[in-house]
């Protein structure tokens, strides 16, 4: 790849953008990247937030209820509010942006859509936009997710241990490290997603999310339900796998929504939660290659203290600790990865993880957009 003078560069000044399956926001992650060894240095965070108008549309396309000249009216407009944002950053010279955008689909070794044009941006900026990161895994055979581990590896790795960097995000997801390595990664099920809807739902949209899950340890968790949500078929599958709101979205919340509808407010949010916690402990006893010493949480479920106790109670002999703990913002992680994915694929190093995936070879994650 020789297009890009950002090609020569031993150092670069990326921006990762990420918005998650939460759809609360959108999170612009700046750090500086060597390409000798990948360090990463983180520098700043800026958040920004959707209008209710634009969550509302991307809520529709992230459940299907959305026509195709919809969607693709969405996807440009998308890709202004990224360009827009970014002229608020002040984050100073940037040499390259790694775009995820908003996934509207995703199922495993067959297809994954995320929206937001990144042309918009690549005017804007001035410099190249890398996005798609997961099709080219998808056809090589992978799961298309997930694709963070390879920053897991390069930032965490050094720390020599049996580890697991866990991501709460609207869905869950861990890397296991051993010895500096990935030996393995997956998506464990659902995290905030099922929670944030169901305090969407619960307080008429006046709420988006259970703060430190207040509400949660309030109330007393239904056992015979949770058990009941455990019999998903996702948690017999293998790993590699991975899953999105197509599994633990609305449809998911709906189908329970009877029994759910009989208990308090406090006692559906620790249901939830405890469904959570009992699916993140599952996914380590039956599914991962060991049992870490160590998991390091990242992601917006970090604030979610109850969560965290909750999981901390079924694996009670695992220490667990967050990425603040490392000098990484506990939602600067996701972000960070698609800035160094970016990079990566300017310089053409291969960053997909098959140990994690299951595709067949390892490839150079995303595509190019230069103006």
């Amino acid at each position: 790849m020789t297009l890009f003078p950002q090609n020569r560069s031993k150092k670069l000044n990326v921006v990762g953008i990420m918005n998650g399956t939460s759809l609360d926001g959108i999170d612009f992650v700046f750090i500086q990247v060597e390409k000798k060894n990948l360090k990463c240095q983180f520098k700043k965070i800026k958040s920004f937030s959707f209008s209710k108008q634009l969550q509302d549309q991307l809520s529709r396309a992230a459940n299907h209820l959305m026509s195709v000249d919809e969607l693709a009216l969405l996807h440009h407009e998308l890709g202004r509010f990224y360009s827009q944002c970014f002229l608020k950053l002040g984050f100073g010279k940037v040499d390259l942006i790694g775009l995820h955008g908003q996934t509207v689909f995703h199922k495993g070794r067959m297809a994954s859509l995320q929206i937001g044009e990144p042309s918009y941006l690549a005017v804007t900026a001035g410099c190249p936009v890398v996005s798609d990161f997961r099709v080219a895994d998808i056809a090589l055979g992978g799961e298309g997710a997930p694709v963070a581990t390879f920053f897991h590896q390069q930032v965490f790795g050094s720390l020599q241990s049996k580890l697991s960097i866990h991501n709460l995000g609207g869905i869950s997801n861990l890397t296991l490290l051993k010895n500096g390595k990935v030996v393995q990664g997956f998506d464990t099920g659902p995290a905030n997603m099922l929670i944030d809807l169901e305090v969407q739902r619960s307080s008429k949209e006046k709420r988006r999310y259970d703060r430190n899950g207040a509400t949660a340890e309030k109330g007393q968790s239904d056992q015979a339900l949770v058990k009941k949500m455990m019999q998903h078929p996702y948690f017999r599958k293998k790993a590699p796998k991975s899953c999105g709101r197509e599994e633990f979205g609305i449809l998911f919340l709906n189908h329970f929504s009877n029994q759910l509808k009989k208990l308090s407010e406090p006692d559906r949010l620790a249901t939830l939660t405890d469904f959570v916690a009992t699916s993140i402990a599952h996914a380590y006893l039956k599914h991962a290659k060991f049992i870490p010493h160590e998991i390091i949480f990242c992601g917006g479920g970090v604030y979610n203290k109850f969560l965290l106790k909750q999981i901390q109670k079924k694996l009670p002999n695992v220490k667990m600790s967050t990425v603040e703990s490392y000098h990484w913002g506990a939602q600067s992680i996701e972000g960070a990865a698609f800035a160094l994915l970016a990079a990566a694929k300017i310089w053409n190093i291969k960053s997909s993880l098959p140990k994690s995936t299951g595709a067949r070879r390892a490839v150079s994650l995303g595509k190019i957009t230069v103006i």
